[in-house]
């Protein structure tokens, strides 16, 4: 996982399979980034994400949970039409925004 931070936004850039696999291996840096940077704006970048699964969909849901801690706000980017449609499916844009604007890494 790649990460930017500027002007109270966190931004992490994700690749290959979003799997329960991967999201062991990114949860703790995240956590701690989060957790340093206190940001207002936290945006998850797909773009380069081939699958994602419903340990992936847990992993958003975590990080909403501890963005509003401090009243923060989670944005999803530019997932592809199969991911969008798996991320529709589970309600998540009910708390969290999507954007396709963003820039790739």
């Amino acid at each position: 996982m790649k990460y930017t931070h500027k002007r109270e936004v966190l931004h992490f850039y994700f690749e290959g399979e979003f799997d329960n696999l991967h999201v062991l291996h990114i949860k703790e840096e995240s956590i701690a980034l989060i957790e340093r940077f206190r940001p207002k704006i936290l945006k998850l970048d797909f773009a380069k994400v081939t699958f994602v699964d419903s340990s992936g969909i847990g992993y958003v849901l975590a990080r909403y949970k501890q963005m509003k801690q401090w009243q923060g706000e989670v944005v999803i980017c530019n997932l592809s039409r199969l991911n969008k449609a798996i991320f529709d499916m589970s309600g998540i844009f009910q708390i969290a925004r999507y954007e396709r604007s963003e820039g790739r890494k």
